[in-house]
């Protein structure tokens, strides 16, 4: 059977009843592009140590199918989502910074989550911080 026709059910059927370099032989391709093909179709592989275990008389739990799906799914977006950024300032930037803030506040500029603690800005958006670094650089002269 040829890799490009094997459905997802049959890949996963095939990895998890031999070693991939067994599946490799029996598709023709590589054990790499067995494992790319998996990752691909995003079909889980036995884990390290499976087939020892196996041979040791032991029965190993079997990765179910959909849940590997829906596991790599929330994985991606946990990637994607930005992480809560933070800038540390020195006691002269957290003056100017402070002062800044404030200021866009009175301007009706939401802040969102953007505070300042241990001279740190945090959560700040990056719209708010460009408009923070204009608001600073065009209000205090040099």
């Amino acid at each position: 059977m040829p890799p490009n026709e094997t459905s997802r059910e049959e890949l996963f059927a095939l990895v998890w009843s031999k070693p991939t370099t067994e599946v490799a032989q029996e598709l023709g391709i590589s054990d790499v592009a067995v494992a790319k093909l998996c990752a691909r179709l995003q079909v889980p592989k036995p884990p390290r140590g499976y087939w020892a275990k196996v041979a040791a008389g032991r029965k190993p739990r079997k990765a179910p199918l959909q849940a590997f799906r829906e596991l790599s799914q929330r994985e991606r977006l946990a990637k994607k989502r930005p992480k809560p950024r933070s800038v540390g300032l020195s006691p002269i930037q957290r003056i100017f910074v402070e002062k800044a803030l404030a200021e866009l506040s009175k301007l009706g500029v939401a802040l969102g989550d953007t505070k300042i603690a241990n001279y740190q800005l945090r959560d700040v958006d990056s719209d708010v911080a460009a408009q923070l670094l204009l608001l600073i650089q065009h209000s205090y002269p040099r």
